[in-house]
């Protein structure tokens, strides 16, 4: 039936015993399970051609298998395919052939980490349309292997309404085969589609054959804690055959795959961020292990930015340790696929950080953070992200009060309140329009981090300038009348904008994830601890703009210029931080203490960064007085 694509496995495999194909071996793997039973019966051979691809296919399993990477599983693996090939040598049962490939396919996906879940929700809408235009043709438009084209091929398309071939197909399996096609077949690869699509391919064809009272029945099972209720995880879901359900959980089995498959997005609801980060690691050891440096590195990455980043908040008001743990765990993880370290130190720190994210699981059970956890997470998230903004629009306020140039807060006030408009359009976005990484906030916050650092450097370094009398005397005299340009303003109110849309679009994240993390009571105290920041922050925005205006004008300047300072090193460290964490500045760590208040990070580039700041800093601080001198 499949000769074809038999013969094209066994001349690939000279060059599979160089570097295994792992997915190539799982789709070998899964044909044997679901054809063997075409070529026998009862222990007689009924059909000849199919019976001699067995053997071809499992003479493949074989020499893939020996060509696998050093691991644990290897020899259980080898051990298994030598038993199939044994099997289909001697015209076993049908069951039993089955009964081991299904095996055969766990153990290879646990031995190697081999990622087999989608990234993001199947849109089955969309996969309806996709079929319709790349699979209808030869498939048909219901799925019966009828199309327009199908009496001219050989092997005949699949009919995806066969209920025995429906019982024997994973999701995984589908999913591989849309990626990868079948050699010299009509049946092509179609990689040229979004990882998304795919998936959403495969669910979409293994939802056609269960009927709908099967996927009704299922329906009524989700909310049920019966025992096929374990097949409400992604991961179970796209590795089992409806078959392998029903013979594991029954009747209840079946039903609840059939609608499963016909309802991904019920497998999404309840998928937290540290089983994303889980899922990540394990694709960055496989990408490792395949040899694929970059790739590991970058999925290390998104484990952390799109994955435990977003628990953070919760897991620091119950175990701030354990969090800065998992945090240097990860940074570590990182600089070992940076440098290449050897694979058995990979995995090393990998198991450590599996280890960690089971204790935060633990301290983060159910995710309840209700009552004061809640509070103080919802309370200091506020707070914590909108005091630096305040610092920063209060002491321009304050500047443009001092300077007699009122006009210029309605730039000001202009700018921060864009920013609060943008940080709402961004919240919008960010739930219904657009999907926003890790990476994409890391770099936006880095970015406007350190432009926020230039810009404050500089006007500490220009405020610090005016500290003496006779200076300012002389700006207001040479500067005050002339009328300042609208660029000016404007460039205030870039500033304002920068400096609030930056906490805005953290907090906005933090609290999307804190939400999540907190039962109905939760939200309530969440909410609560939201207003409560909210009046503190409003508390503090009034005492720093009623009371930094009555500063004397030396000591203003002084102190507002030492803010500066400040703040633009602070920002400096935040923004290479977040830098770092998206990939695009490495991490060196040194031994040094960290306090996040402050931006100070244990790592050799922020350190540096934040060093040559202050040197500046001081260079410009002691170094003015003797210039002032000079031209009194």
């Amino acid at each position: 039936m499949k000769r074809l694509f038999a013969l094209a496995l066994i001349c690939l495999l000279p060059l599979a015993a160089a570097r295994a194909d792992i997915p190539q071996l799982l789709q070998l793997i899964d044909y044997v399970g679901v054809d063997y039973a075409g070529a026998v019966d009862k222990g007689a051979v009924v059909n000849a051609a199919e019976y001699d691809e067995m053997r071809d296919f499992t003479a493949g399993v074989r020499q893939q298998a020996a060509a696998l990477p050093d691991s644990p599983g290897k020899a259980t693996l080898l051990e298994q395919a030598d038993r199939l090939a044994g099997l289909v040598a001697q015209r076993a049962d049908p069951r039993e052939v089955q009964a081991l490939t299904a095996d055969m396919r766990l153990a290879l996906i646990s031995a190697y980490h081999v990622p087999v879940v989608p990234r993001k929700v199947p849109d089955l809408q969309r996969a309806q349309a996709l079929y319709s235009q790349h699979c209808a043709s030869c498939h048909g438009l219901g799925g019966h292997g009828d199309g327009p084209l199908a009496r001219s091929l050989n092997p005949s398309p699949t009919d995806f309404t066969d209920a025995e071939r429906y019982s024997q197909r994973t999701l995984y399996g589908l999913y591989s085969t849309i990626t990868q096609g079948v050699p010299d077949t009509a049946m092509k690869g179609f990689a040229n589609l979004s990882d998304r699509e795919r998936w959403s391919l495969a669910f979409y064809v293994g939802s056609l054959a269960p009927s709908a009272t099967l996927k009704q029945r299922g329906a009524a099972l989700v909310d049920k804690n019966s025992a096929a209720a374990d097949l409400i995880d992604l991961k179970k879901l796209t590795v089992l055959t409806p078959g392998e359900a029903a013979h594991q959980y029954g009747a209840d089995g079946a039903a609840l795959m059939a609608y499963l498959r016909a309802e991904p997005a019920k497998l999404f609801g309840s998928r937290t961020p540290l089983a994303f980060t889980r899922t990540r690691l394990d694709e960055a050891l496989a990408a490792y292990r395949r040899g694929e440096r970059e790739v590991a590195y970058q999925l290390a990455v998104q484990a952390y930015l799109e994955g435990f980043e977003l628990v953070e908040q919760g897991l620091d008001a119950v175990d701030a340790p354990l969090r800065r743990r998992i945090e240097e765990a990860m940074t570590g993880l990182r600089n070992a696929l940076r440098k290449g370290s050897p694979v058995t130190d990979v995995e090393t720190r990998i198991a450590h950080v599996d280890n960690l994210l089971d204790l935060a699981a633990d301290r983060l059970e159910g995710r309840s953070l209700s009552g004061t956890a809640a509070f103080a997470s919802a309370f200091f998230i506020l707070v914590r992200e909108g005091l630096e903004a305040l610092l920063v629009v209060a002491a321009l306020a304050a500047f443009l009060v001092k300077t007699g140039r009122r006009d210029g807060l309605r730039y000001l006030h202009a700018g921060w309140v864009g920013a609060l408009g943008a940080g709402f359009l961004t919240w919008l976005a960010s739930m219904s329009l657009i999907d926003i990484s890790g990476a994409s906030r890391e770099i936006t916050e880095g970015v406007a981090a350190l432009t926020a650092a230039a810009v404050l450097f500089y006007v500490g370094f220009w405020l610090h300038d005016k500290t003496h009398a006779a200076q300012w005397k002389r700006f207001i005299e040479d500067n005050i009348r002339k009328v300042l340009t609208a660029g000016t303003l404007w460039g205030l109110a870039g500033l304002s904008f920068i400096a609030v849309y930056r906490e805005v679009f953290e907090t906005i994240l933090f609290y999307q994830a804190l939400w999540v993390q907190t039962d109905s009571a939760g939200k309530s105290m969440a909410v609560t601890g939201l207003g409560a920041g909210a009046a503190v922050l409003a508390l503090l925005a009034w005492l720093v703009m009623r009371f930094s205006v009555r500063l004397p004008l030396r000591q203003f300047f002084a102190g507002t210029g030492f803010l500066m300072f400040v703040l633009a090193i602070v920002f400096a460290g935040k923004g290479v931080a977040a830098l770092q964490e998206a990939g695009y500045i490495p991490v060196t760590p040194v031994s040094f203490p960290r306090i996040d208040l402050l931006g100070i990070y244990p790592n050799l580039q922020s350190l540096l960064v934040q060093g040559v700041l202050l040197v500046l800093a001081l260079v410009l601080w002691y170094g003015l007085p003797g210039k002032r001198r000079a031209v009194a």
